[in-house]
């Protein structure tokens, strides 16, 4: 070998070792960075198994992380959580690649920790065979605290709300009592005059006064369980129920209270409906806050007679649902003011009817927002109007129709 390739060699050697230590002293980096965080740095086969563990998983899990290699991360998951991952749609992972995920998992103690997952699939650039998962994790235990607190908050909050509203329907509560009451003692009363005239009256005489009080005492019963069931104190639970039903049930409710002020409640529904996702109390709870808003903004105003209850469905996966009325509207300097706590244009108003409200719809998983009125020469109702929206079960035959 010349002098001059020899040269060019050694220099190249030179080049090559001064490379690995930039790349040694890089790795050292990325090693010291994963080392140090203090969110769990994690690799894992497409089985779920730990092929590596930075050292946080010492703080956060109380693993150390040679423990966890060869252990599947999925025999660590809560089950309800483990259920919910897998049945993401496979597109989370195959296609994308990067995907977000909040569960439960269990530490070395045997309690669980709530874990916030980014991870990201790594796959062959030939074969597109996945390779590995890496995955960052971090602690949210505290986050997730608070926001139970905050719900926790809400339902008391809703609750007092629930109380007030029952307070101000005291007169349509008596009212709602005191005629299967009366009914009751008026058959009562019928009953004892016939056995009273008629001693050797036989019992099959007094069959129907004796259905008629039963049937009025089954009323008076099914009204005292619904007051019971709206101001009673408990925690949002969403299923699917009957819109229809619970607008029905809300007009009940506030039925004597719009009578005593000379309005009347239109409800407009479609032939058909399809059930929408919501706890029963707390949609019925949003109407009869929409309905009592209302009848004070109608109260005042000569010409307003009506309040209109109407719902529709927007698409396959959403129902919505309105509250208009014929009041003089929401002044266009208090239109992004009236969902603030305590904010109120009444003089004996709290101000948490609108707000509750909305926190209850979007709890629930829906909206409700202010929209706009209709123009006089369009409709009757040109006051203002509040709308809901909600998730619903299915896109129903389209048919039309009114319930009174």
């Amino acid at each position: 070998m010349t002098q001059p390739d020899q040269q060019a060699l050694y220099a190249r050697i030179a080049a090559l070792e001064a490379q690995n230590r930039a790349l040694e002293e890089e790795k050292c980096h990325y090693q010291w960075l994963a080392e140090s965080t203090t969110d769990l740095i994690s690799r894992h086969a497409r089985d779920g198994t730990f092929l590596y563990a930075s050292q946080a998983a010492r703080e956060l899990i109380g693993y150390e992380p040679d423990e966890l290699l060869g252990v599947s991360a999925y025999r660590l998951f809560h089950p309800d959580d483990l259920s919910d991952l897998l049945n993401k749609s496979p597109r989370v992972y195959y296609r994308d690649g990067f995907y977000q995920h909040t569960y439960r998992f269990r530490a070395n103690a045997g309690h669980y920790v709530w874990f916030e997952t980014t991870s990201r699939t790594r796959r062959d650039p030939h074969t597109g065979e996945l390779l590995d998962i890496l995955c960052v994790s971090r602690d949210v235990g505290l986050r997730k605290a608070g926001e139970a607190q905050a719900r926790r908050h809400q339902e008391q909050i809703a609750h007092a709300n629930r109380l007030a509203i029952t307070g101000e329907l005291a007169s349509n509560i008596a009212h709602e009592l005191n005629q299967p009451l009366g009914a009751i003692a008026n058959y009562a009363n019928g009953a004892l005059l016939k056995v009273n005239n008629t001693p050797t009256l036989a019992a099959s005489e007094l069959t129907l006064p004796l259905t008629r009080i039963d049937e009025q005492v089954q009323r008076l019963a099914e009204r005292l369980r619904h007051i019971r069931s709206f101001v009673r104190k408990g925690s949002t639970q969403v299923s699917a129920i009957s819109l229809s039903e619970t607008i029905n049930a809300a007009c009940q409710l506030c039925e004597w209270q719009f009578q005593q002020a000379g309005l009347q409640i239109i409800v407009e529904l479609p032939g058909v409906l399809p059930r929408v996702h919501a706890d029963p109390v707390a949609l019925e709870q949003v109407l009869i806050n929409l309905l009592l808003n209302a009848l004070e903004a109608s109260r005042h105003v000569t010409t307003a007679k009506q309040v209109l209850l109407s719902a529709e469905y927007i698409d396959t996966r959403q129902v919505s649902f309105s509250a208009s009325d014929q009041g003089a509207g929401v002044a266009d300097n208090q239109q992004t003011a009236i969902f603030e706590p305590f904010h109120t244009t009444r003089n004996e108003g709290l101000g948490m009817g609108l707000a509750i409200s909305r926190s209850l719809m979007e709890a629930m998983g829906g909206s409700l927002s202010l929209a706009e009125p209709l123009q006089p020469s369009k409709g009757r109702f040109c006051g203002a109007c509040f709308v809901g929206t909600l998730r619903s079960e299915e896109m129903p035959t389209r048919k039309t129709g009114h319930t009174p």
